[in-house]
């Protein structure tokens, strides 16, 4: 068959042209882009975690559906598919009023689309992007002058299957219709139909055109026969698919001149059955039809019913909506419906736990009972007798072993550490980590010397964050259930390292009771010169009287039995040693505050390292989840 253009040469008329100077009105975007670009949104979110394919699939058929509704919505695309044998080519015909497509009793038959065309204008661009090249235009003169000089009695006498005469609507009009006088109006659309390649060929390049066809058309009208109207390779591969995206379609037993007029009702019937069984029935615009296409039993009703889809001009939009909905739910469903990461006092629970987790498992106990020891230390050299505190300057302070301390002279370090500690200033000004700035009391970094954690405790920690990460995601279903765990061991190996640094970045010094210090080291200094002062008066006494010097006899305070000199030993010393006892009591209490306020300090450094390492990349992904959940809730 020729293929016409009944346009002619004629070029389009030119454009316009449009001063650059006139200021745009704002486009209004449509329901359909707001719903491709959220989606795009949610294939955005979903990348790395969706199935590759699953991904580019959605990707292609948003850009398919996007593209489709840029050209003409004003022509309905129409493809005949069916199984070998099932006479879709000559229900194509048929439908068409003309022998376009070719039909003969050889397989295949049809080996590349064939297409009818009614109302031609802007229908080239559409059928081009569809990349069918066998195109007819049975409205043309040419085709018809053609098809009458090859065919004389071809020409079909119908209406056009993409015209529908009607009363014209009014009270007027049907009161004259009541009376036989009423007017009738027809309406028609743009209307492309296709007839495609047997999607069972033996051909497999005749199979894939089919499938891709199927996924480009408007309206599909399935054609089966009723020997092959149950076969398993119709419903499984091709009905059931293209339901599930959504697709508008028509089901069509042809042949059916070939039963018993008693028996049609009963194969109509069990070909719906089988429709609602497997679920392809919700999206067909009519029940299943019987005709003929060879005897043209029942093709008025399919004509009417194509007639009246064509002159609706909203098929396009329906079918581009309905598989536009069927990608968002087939999303959807990598969501796992409403399950949700913990929240609320659940969720809190949880980082408490792994902080309490990871704090046992690193070195913050140890530094902790270092800390304290180092605090004993420090108030018995100021509190202790004066006599005996001496001793306790010959153990190592537990801190300056770890190299953990303020560095300041005459605090927690040496000369030398507050020395370095003023070549490091502009160092120490420097913003802390996680972003927090630096305290002006923050301690001078030296390199730690913390004890390194024994593969017992990294295994610990290492469970510690997984079972934070898998109960996060508890009641998600995969594939975010697995990316929850992944973003929760995204920083594991450095989750050592950045509790070590919070940790030497305490100020140990903080906290610590100096000023009762010196209160008790007054008194044992008092208590000591009280002695020492005592013991130089006797000894001077002593001396003299050896040298056979008298002295007046020293004074005794009233009401007590010995002299003063004496007395001043004896308060000395008693002095002393209730100061030290006193101190010491204070020294256990202070230990234990130190302690408390210390694990504080501690845990809060613990925490930070855990919530930077592990509770705010999970955060970020449930984030993530929530809003490609989001995107998908697009409305019609």
């Amino acid at each position: 068959m020729t293929t016409h253009n009944p346009r002619g040469d004629r070029p389009n008329p030119p454009a316009e042209p449009q001063d650059p100077r006139t200021p745009q009105a704002p486009r209004a975007v449509s329901t359909f882009a707001r719903a491709v670009a959220s989606l795009n949104d949610a294939l955005d979110y979903g990348r790395d975690r969706l199935p590759e394919p699953v991904v580019l699939e959605a990707s292609e058929a948003l850009e398919r559906l996007s593209r489709r509704r840029e050209l003409s919505t004003e022509h309905t695309i129409i493809g005949f598919f069916g199984a070998t044998g099932s006479g879709k080519s000559t229900l194509f015909n048929a439908v068409a009023g003309y022998p376009i497509a070719r039909s003969a009793p050889t397989r295949p038959t049809t080996s590349a689309v064939q297409a009818a065309v009614w109302g031609a204008e802007d229908s080239d661009e559409l059928l081009d992007w569809l990349g069918i090249e066998n195109r007819v235009y049975p409205q043309s003169t040419e085709f018809i002058r053609d098809v009458e000089e090859q065919m004389p009695n071809a020409a079909s006498a119908q209406l056009a299957p993409n015209a529908v005469t009607e009363p014209v609507p009014g009270l007027f009009n049907r009161i004259r219709r009541m009376v036989g006088r009423g007017e009738t109006r027809t309406r028609t659309g743009g209307l492309i139909l296709l007839d495609m390649p047997d999607f069972d060929s033996v051909t497999t390049a005749n199979r894939e055109l089919a499938a891709r066809m199927m996924r480009y058309v408007d309206v599909l009208v399935w054609v089966v026969d009723p020997q092959k109207y149950a076969d398993a390779v119709i419903h499984s591969e091709f009905m059931v698919p293209l339901a599930a995206s959504g697709a508008q379609t028509l089901c069509v037993l042809n042949q059916a001149d070939k039963l018993a007029p008693s028996e049609v009702p009963a194969v109509l019937a069990s070909l719906t059955h089988l429709m609602q069984a497997e679920g392809t029935d919700r999206h067909l615009l009519a029940p299943p039809l019987a005709l003929s296409a060879r005897t043209g039993e029942g093709m008025g009703a399919l004509r009417d019913l194509l007639a009246q889809v064509a002159a609706a001009k909203s098929a396009s939009l329906q079918s581009t909506d309905a598989q536009l909905y069927a990608i968002a739910s087939e999303l959807r469903a990598y969501a796992e419906g409403e399950g949700t990461t913990l929240t609320g006092a659940d969720a809190l629970t949880a980082e408490r736990e792994l902080t309490q987790a990871c704090y046992d498992a690193s070195p913050a106990t140890q530094v902790l009972e270092a800390a304290t020891e180092s605090y004993r230390r420090a108030a018995r050299t100021r509190t202790g007798w004066i006599a005996t505190r001496w001793m306790g300057r010959l153990k190592a302070d537990p801190l300056r072993r770890l190299h953990l301390g303020t560095g300041s002279a005459g605090k927690n370090g040496t000369k030398s550490e507050a020395k370095n500690g003023r070549k490091k200033g502009t160092e120490a000004s420097n913003p802390g980590m996680l972003g927090e700035p630096a305290q002006e009391s923050a301690p001078e970094l030296v390199a730690p010397s913390l004890p390194p954690l024994s593969a017992a405790q990294k295994a610990n920690m290492a469970n510690a964050v997984r079972r934070y990460g898998s109960r996060m995601g508890q009641n998600v279903g995969e594939p975010w259930k697995r990316s929850l765990g992944e973003a929760a061991l995204s920083r594991e190996s450095e989750l050592p390292t950045l509790i070590e640094r919070d940790i030497a970045r305490i100020d140990y010094t903080r906290g610590r009771q100096r000023a009762p210090w010196t209160v008790f080291n007054v008194l044992q200094w008092l208590a000591l010169l009280s002695a020492l002062a005592g013991v130089a008066w006797l000894t001077l006494i002593a001396g003299l009287g050896y040298l056979q010097i008298q002295l007046p006899p020293p004074p005794a305070p009233e009401g007590f039995p010995v002299p003063l000199p004496t007395l001043l030993v004896i308060l000395g010393v008693l002095l002393g040693i209730a100061a030290a006892g006193l101190g010491r009591l204070l020294t256990a209490w202070g230990a234990r505050r130190y302690a408390r306020r210390l694990r504080v300090r501690l845990n809060a450094g613990v925490e930070g390292a855990v919530r930077s390492c592990v509770i705010e990349p999970v955060q970020a992904e449930a984030q993530r989840l929530q809003a490609y959940r989001s995107a998908l809730e697009i409305r019609p």
